[in-house]
């Protein structure tokens, strides 16, 4: 009887640490959720202070803005196809000098900022403010590498290419 007990209180005490372990466990989940929580609030609070005018006016960084009016022409004749993203992915990549996962988020940033847009001449002409000449001719090279991202270039978005390039020229 009495080793029954002994094996009894070995059970105990094992099932004790066991549930000590899983506990700590999900203290440890808990805390990683809160900390991933936290993180997308701050981000959360950071889209909505921008959502409070213009979109295109919050753009100010000349990558947000050469990516935001690649993006615009890309949508321009549609929804973004799986190809225009990764010609766009790519040239954010390559042109932008940016890790993937700084392509992604920037992906995203554009998509948003120009979610909106009705009208491309506006969007490339308030875009275009916040770039010098030689990157706007960087950028409309690009635009035109992403507007051929599906083969031919519908008539519109070359017609808005041309005006834009038009007022490249000196």
């Amino acid at each position: 009887m009495t080793i029954l007990g002994i094996i009894a209180a070995l059970i105990a005490a094992v099932g004790a640490a066991l549930w000590r372990v899983n506990s700590a466990a999900q203290a440890v989940r808990g805390l990683t959720e809160a900390a991933g929580d936290a993180h997308g609030l701050w981000r959360r609070l950071m889209w909505r202070r921008r959502l409070a005018g213009d979109r295109l006016e919050l753009v100010t960084d000349p990558r947000e803005a050469a990516a935001g009016m690649m993006v615009a022409v890309a949508q321009a004749d549609g929804a973004l196809t799986a190809r225009e993203q990764d010609v766009l992915l790519a040239e954010f990549e390559k042109t932008l000098a940016l890790t993937s996962p700084q392509a992604q988020e920037l992906l995203a940033h554009a998509r948003w900022s120009t979610g909106e847009v009705r009208d491309l001449d506006r969007c490339l002409f308030k875009l275009g403010q916040r770039l010098d000449l030689a990157q706007k001719r960087d950028v409309a090279r690009m635009m035109i590498r992403v507007a051929a991202a599906e083969g031919s270039i519908s008539p519109s978005i070359q017609a808005t290419l041309e005006r834009y390039n038009r007022t490249l020229q000196p």
